[in-house]
This record gives C-alpha cells, structure tokens and sequence, in this order.
C-alpha cells in the first residue's frame, strides 16, 4: 500500500493529519505535499496532530514530511502532537531542526556581530601563522638533518616526485609562457611603434620574461598543479589515518613525505622557470617578426644585449624560493586536513589560494630588495 497522508479539519483552527501505508521515495504521492499546503494556506492554526495508522516500511520521505509540518506549525506558533510515529523518525525530524538551528544561529551571529566576526578573523590568521612557524621550523630541522646525513629519503620516490612536477608540467607552463610574451610583445609593439623603436620589443620581452613574468607565471601554474596535488595527496592520506599510521610506527611525516617534494620542487622550479623565460622570449620573437620587419637574427642580438647575468640569476633565486613556498604550503594544507573528503577539497583550494598570495607578495618583496641593492 502507498503511504497516504489524510488532512481532516476538526474545527477551523484545529486540524489530524493521519498517516498510513508504506512511504517510499521512489513512489509518486502527491497527498503529503497537499496536506503542507492546505496547512500553510490557513491564516492561523491552534493545533496539528499526527496519528500513525497502519504504518508499514517508511524511509526519508516520511520524515521529510514530517519535517515540513513542523516548520509550519513554527511559522504558524501551533501547538504539534504525534501520535503513533515511529521513534526513528521523531528522532531523525529532532536532528534536522537541531541542524537548521545551529546554521542559523550561525549565520545570525555573522550578520548581526561584526566585530565578533572581525575577532574571529584575527584569531584563525594568528592560529595560521603559528602553525606555519612551528611547520617551517620543523622542515628547516628535517632540512639540516638530511644534509648532515641524519635523515634519508628514498630515491624511488623522490625520482617520481621529480618527474611529476618537472617533466609532466612542461606542456602547460610552454603554453601559457607562450602565449604570455606574445600577448607583451603585441602590447609592446603598438606603442613603441609610435616611436620608431621597434627594436626594443625585444628588451622589453627580455627582461620582463627573464625576471619577472617567467617566475610569476610558473609559480601560479605549479601552485594550481602541484601545490593543489601535494596538499589533496597528504590530506587523503590525512583522511584514511596514513599520517597517524607512520608516526605510530616511528616514522616522521615531515622527513617521509615533505622532505622529497620540497627538495624536487626547489630543484624543478628554477629550470621551469628558466624554461619558461626562453618560451616567452620565443612568442616575443614570433610577434616581432609577424608585426614588425625585425628578423630573427636582430631580435636574438637585441635580446642578447639587454639580457644580462644578473637577469639571469634573479630569475634563478625567485624560482627556487617559490618552488620552496609553494611546497610548504601545499605540504602544510593537506598535513592540517580534517577528516572528511569536504576537508580535503578544503585544503586543496586553501594551499591553491595561500601559494599564489604568498608569491605574489614574495615577488614584491623580491623588486624592494633588488631595486634597493641594485640588482
């Protein structure tokens, strides 16, 4: 028998809803819906009972329904009575309120306290900031201990951990560094054109691609590819107690699992980035020649000139340092995933978010210091 749902009105502000049948989601009953509705037409209701009568097999849909009639006899302050309703359910139907309660109590205090939501703020940055002190400071431990031949790490994993965030990320940091000196030398040529200096779209890309767009380029490229990868990989692993199951056994999650993919990154990121400065250079080049009458051999000689070692090295210091941030917090994300699969999603756009701030900040820290010492 399909569960049914019975409105009978006692009197006009008094009304028995009598439930029967076996209720299951996959049947079509329209009747459950009508009794909310006919309910919630009524102006004001004194009183709402619901009797179980001849109640078979029942899933969510029951309390679904019970769930509705209980928001309107709120909106309506109507006294509610069960009668005959399993147990299971009223319990289920007490945890859905106690759920929509608690969200919005929540959402009541971060509309109507600003200043406790402000504290708030303050005091997660501050709880962040400590862990990533007391995380960089246990790296930095780990760090010196394996170069003092303290700690090993094995060189099968750290070969795979190499080729996933060098030799794989190739292709997109060639595209996007592509497409980068080619759209500064388009924007260059038009306004030096004016000028009769053609020439220098080459400097310009040069320079650009050599110290700063190749390193901020593949920086938030490896921070959406690999800084994401290593926070979702650790925090999965978070989830299933594979952290909590190596320090069990005596090994440390910092010199297992950190160690090896701040060391490959620190050691891909400057040729990445280098790799990514020369491709710039080359889509500067296919702009020149296409736009301008510029050839090939003058553009390289122009760049040649206005490219020096410094460039070069400046280039090679902000690669290594990114590499080593974006691993860090990537690592220290995922190490302070919940333990759900919503928390690993969590910490992976947290790490994708975190790492592109903090390069961009680096980046800026980076041009005070090098303008300040001449660099």
């Amino acid at each position: 028998m399909v569960g049914t749902a019975e409105l009978k009105f006692e009197a006009e502000d008094a009304a028995e809803i009598t439930v029967s049948g076996a209720w299951n989601l996959r049947e079509r009953n329209r009747s459950p819906t009508d009794c909310v509705a006919k309910i919630s037409s009524k102006k004001s209701m004194a009183s709402v009972k619901v009797r179980a009568v001849n109640l078979e097999a029942w899933d969510s849909s029951l309390v679904s329904f019970l769930v509705g009639i209980v928001e309107v006899c709120k909106a309506q302050n109507s006294s509610l009575d069960f009668d005959g309703i399993p147990a299971g359910a009223l319990k289920l139907v007490d945890l859905a309120e106690t759920s929509k309660a608690a969200d919005v109590q929540i959402s009541e205090k971060r509309s109507k306290n600003p200043l406790a939501l402000l504290i708030g703020y303050l005091v997660a940055a501050f709880a962040n900031s400590k862990n990533f002190i007391e995380f960089l400071g246990e790296t930095c431990s780990a760090v010196a201990a394996f170069f003092k031949r303290r700690v090993r790490i094995r060189a099968q994993e750290f070969l795979v951990i190499l080729q996933d965030v060098g030799v794989r990320a190739l292709p997109i940091v060639a595209l996007i560094s592509f497409l980068v000196g080619l759209i500064i030398a388009f924007i260059s040529i038009l306004e030096l054109a004016q000028f009769g200096a053609s020439i220098y779209v080459a400097d310009l890309v040069g320079i650009s691609m050599m110290r700063e767009m190749g390193c901020i380029m593949t920086g938030v490229i490896m921070s959406g590819r690999t800084g994401a990868a290593f926070a979702a990989t650790i925090g999965t692993m978070v989830v299933n107690d594979e952290v909590d199951a190596l320090q069990t056994t005596g090994f440390s999650s910092v010199n297992f699992l950190i160690l090896p993919r701040i060391f490959a990154l620190a050691l891909m990121m400057p040729l990445l980035c280098m790799f990514s400065a020369f491709i710039g250079i080359f889509g500067g080049l296919c702009a020149a020649v296409i736009r301008t009458d510029l050839s090939i051999t003058q553009y390289c000689m122009q760049t040649a000139n206005a490219v020096f070692v410094n460039d070069f090295l400046v280039g090679i210091a902000k690669g290594t340092f990114f590499g080593m941030l974006i691993a860090i917090i990537g690592c220290l994300k995922g190490l302070k995933c919940g333990r759900s699969a919503e928390d690993v999603g969590l910490a992976t756009t947290a790490a994708v978010v975190t790492s592109i701030t903090a390069i961009i900040v680096a980046d800026a820290a980076f041009a005070v210091i090098f303008a300040s010492i001449g660099v």
